[in-house]
């Protein structure tokens, strides 16, 4: 059975021996997940190994830059970059996590077009290129659907992040009054979490909150 106690707010829905999940992001929005089996977590919090595994990387990066900060100061500026998202949704025995971030509009920015959607998607997508120990990326990035966004592009990429193989899939877009970043990344440690997340990306909604 996952923890409840992290979940700060969330509605989980038990149904047969799986979990629909219901999420506020800001005031205004839901974001409801399709029924996942009891092998994904969903927290509002960062699991401790995705913690480690982004401070990791920021290690790397920063000893290439000369810098030599203590780990607590590292795992400090991983839970800092982490806390942008909104809740997790991980399998702690793979590894394979998505990330649910939505960034309300300021008050002077005005609600995107496709063009701006599809160019903040292409500009994700090239942004994989820049990531610590990554090697032979293939990439594509595509218009696509969800439910209650206005417009939506998905990225697709395989590569290798320090000799490892990867799978990532991202899903670009805006819902009146925020944009949207559905990050996944896949360990490819177990072939079910890619089906799972299939599912889930095709269940996906995103509502206003209190059904108007």
């Amino acid at each position: 059975m996952r923890r409840l106690g992290s979940l700060l707010g969330f509605f989980l829905l038990l149904v047969g021996s799986a979990w629909a999940a219901s999420i506020p992001v800001g005031s205004e929005l839901i974001v409801e997940l399709p029924p996942l089996s009891e092998r994904w977590q969903v927290s509002a919090l960062p699991p401790d190994f995705l913690v480690k595994e982004i401070a990791e990387h920021l290690g790397h990066e920063l000893a290439a830059e000369g810098k030599t900060p203590s780990e607590a100061e590292i795992l400090k500026v991983a839970e800092k970059r982490l806390a942008a998202n909104e809740a997790f949704v991980c399998n702690p025995a793979s590894g394979s996590c998505l990330l649910i971030d939505f960034s309300p509009l300021r008050p002077d920015e005005k609600a995107p077009g496709r063009r701006q959607v599809a160019a903040s998607a292409r500009y994700a997508a090239e942004g994989l290129a820049d990531e610590e120990g990554l090697s032979d990326l293939q990439q594509t990035a595509a218009k696509a659907n969800l439910p209650g966004s206005r417009h939506v592009y998905r990225i697709d990429a395989r590569y290798r992040q320090h000799g490892e193989p990867r799978q990532f899939i991202g899903y670009v877009g805006f819902a009146q009054p925020s944009w949207f970043y559905l990050y996944y990344t896949d360990s490819l440690a177990d072939p079910a979490d890619l089906a799972e997340m299939e599912k889930l990306f095709q269940g996906v909604v995103v509502r206003p909150a209190g059904g108007r």
